[in-house]
């Protein structure tokens, strides 16, 4: 190979700029060694890649369409050199991040956005799951942390959201259409939607009455749905629903009392100490060492 990826790079960085100065101050070299940099590298391509307008450097259209082609190569090539001090620092090049799937996805991907921005060599691997047991992703899953609505007695963990969940019917069903107070006798006349997950190889669910009659689904969208079809009144989360209780598609079940609920959700790290520099960045955009939200 005939290039070398510090011509490209200061070809890159001059564009990038706007001038040999500012190129050469960026890349930490002098301005002589940017100029030889291209200067040579333009001699070994056999093609003219950039044009001087007054101070400012222009690419040529050969410039442009080769450069496309180079800053993926670039950016691979700087991944791989963060890689390497990562390793060489004990750092993690990869994150199992295991969350339950009530969680809010909002929430959830802002926060591996901000994440994956500041350590784009990471490879994030992120599983969801309802009812998840934080023991039993640690240990079978390989994760490395965890978000989870069941609490433990032997792991670490911090508070970091506590979700509403309302109870609600479809408009026109015999339980939104009640104008009193409704009775314990009156929800079990009702089919009601449970969401239910395996943990650790035993069924979890919502709470419910021992004789209640259920329909089990795993997802808070096929909750939602079944919700929205008729089919029954369930326990939902707020944030979810907000725009069909605004559309009065849903309608609040009036209840003495439980007609609101609470699922709080707790951050576990496999490392007590939220070890390593990646995984601490990671669970401090997930809420470790914040105050507990309520939305």
């Amino acid at each position: 190979m005939k290039t070398t990826l510090d011509g490209w790079e200061a070809l890159q960085a001059v564009v990038r700029f706007g001038s040999f100065a500012a190129a050469a101050k960026k890349l930490n070299r002098s301005q002589s060694t940017v100029s030889y940099a291209l200067a040579r590298l333009q001699e070994q391509l056999g093609v003219r890649l950039f044009e001087l307008r007054g101070r400012k450097a222009v690419l040529t259209e050969a410039g442009r369409v080769l450069l496309s082609d180079a800053e993926p190569l670039l950016g691979g090539f700087g991944r791989l050199e963060q890689r390497a001090r990562t390793l060489g620092s004990g750092g993690k090049l990869e994150l199992r991040l295991s969350v339950d799937s009530i969680y809010p996805y909002p929430k959830l991907f802002a926060a591996l956005r901000s994440f994956g921005r500041k350590y784009p060599h990471v490879h994030t691997i992120l599983r969801q799951a309802t009812f998840i047991s934080p023991e039993t992703e640690f240990l079978t899953q390989g994760a490395d942390l965890c978000i989870a609505g069941l609490a433990s007695r032997e792991l670490l963990m911090q508070p970091v959201l506590e979700v509403r969940l309302r109870a609600v019917a479809r408009k026109g069903h015999p339980l939104a259409a009640k104008k009193r107070i409704l009775s314990r006798a009156d929800l079990m006349r009702h089919l009601a939607v449970v969401i239910e997950g395996d943990s650790s190889g035993e069924v979890k669910s919502q709470p419910r009455a021992p004789a209640q009659r259920t329909l089990a689904v795993s997802t808070i969208e096929a909750a939602i749905e079944a919700v929205r079809c008729g089919l029954g009144f369930a326990w939902l989360p707020r944030y979810r629903i907000q725009p069909l209780l605004e559309a009065e598609e849903l309608i609040p079940l009036r209840l003495p009392l439980g007609g609101q609920r609470w699922a709080r959700f707790h951050l576990f790290c496999r490392d007590g100490d939220a070890g390593g520099r990646e995984l601490r960045e990671l669970a401090g955009l997930l809420g470790l060492g914040r105050d507990m939200e309520v939305i």
